[in-house]
């Protein structure tokens, strides 16, 4: 009798062992590929000159991920590529003309870019993006947490996905 109970026991302890096993695995990563455009009233550019419009291309292929940005902000419009590895490897951007590097890692779902480069006077600059895709893969949420000696800053992208027909 206490043979079966304890194996009993030791079947339920397996179970649950493999229960927690499954609940702390790693979250599938999302795949963020797609035309994206701002939201104005969901965003916040932290007191910063809002955009009339900001679409994002971003193409993620294999180990890539590829970010096309097109801004418009007082009728001038602008664009900007950058590149990154998804395996966390370092990559090489220029980004509003200053040389930067990118490292990327996982938080869950959400991609995680730390980025260090230099602001307008030329000191160091540390920018932490986070992207996260709603459920439904239709609302891309970028916040960007960026800092330099003087202080620091946190901004918020909300972009929806375009369709075909839009």
């Amino acid at each position: 009798m206490s043979r079966r109970i304890l194996f009993i026991l030791l079947l339920l302890a397996s179970a649950a062992a493999v229960a927690a096993g499954q609940e702390n695995a790693p979250a599938a990563h999302s795949n963020f590929s797609g035309r994206w455009r701002m939201d104005k009233e969901k965003s916040d550019f932290a007191g910063f000159t809002v955009p009339d419009m900001v679409v994002r291309v971003i193409d993620q292929r294999g180990n890539t991920l590829n970010i096309h940005t097109i801004e418009t902000v007082k009728g001038k419009t602008t664009s900007a590529d950058v590149s990154y590895v998804l395996d966390g490897s370092a990559a090489s951007n220029v980004i509003n003309g200053r040389d930067a590097t990118s490292k990327t890692f996982w938080d869950g779902a959400a991609l995680m870019v730390r980025t260090y480069t230099k602001d307008s006077k030329n000191n160091d600059l540390e920018i932490l993006d986070r992207y996260e895709l709603s459920d439904d893969g239709q609302v891309l949420t970028n916040t960007s947490h960026i800092a330099n000696t003087k202080g620091s800053v946190d901004m918020k992208l909300v972009s929806v996905k375009e369709t075909a027909s839009q």
